[in-house]
């Protein structure tokens, strides 16, 4: 389930967004974070559906008529097909207007969802 970000959630969201080896690297969730605020990007954590806590954040631009993942990050024993496609079709479902697409780093999880849904 998509749950909208909150201040009380912040140390949640540093904590997935710090699993990003290029933003670990260089210390730079903090930034993607702030940036997104700033940027008034919508920032969602995905709640399992099983035991009720958060195993994802995700952070989107809403266009005229796209949303762009622009970061994904999931707890390492979450990273399973399963999970990831939930979420992208949590997404579809909260933005049924609007295409979904990726950056070059999100780009192939968003086409293998759509293939995986054309089934």
């Amino acid at each position: 389930m998509l749950v909208g970000y909150r201040k009380d959630y912040e140390k949640i969201v540093m904590g997935l967004l710090s699993l990003v080896p290029e933003l670990r690297e260089n210390n730079r969730f903090n930034d993607v974070l702030e940036d997104a605020i700033a940027q008034d990007y919508p920032v969602y954590l995905w709640k399992d559906s099983e035991d009720n806590h958060f195993i994802a954040v995700v952070i989107v631009e809403e266009g005229e008529d796209y949303l762009l993942l622009r970061h994904i990050s999931f707890s390492p024993s979450e990273r399973s097909g399963k999970n990831v496609f939930a979420l992208l079709t949590g997404l579809a479902q909260q933005y049924p207007d609007k295409r979904l697409m990726g950056t070059m780093e999100t780009q192939s999880l968003i086409t293998t969802w759509e293939r995986n849904n054309e089934r």
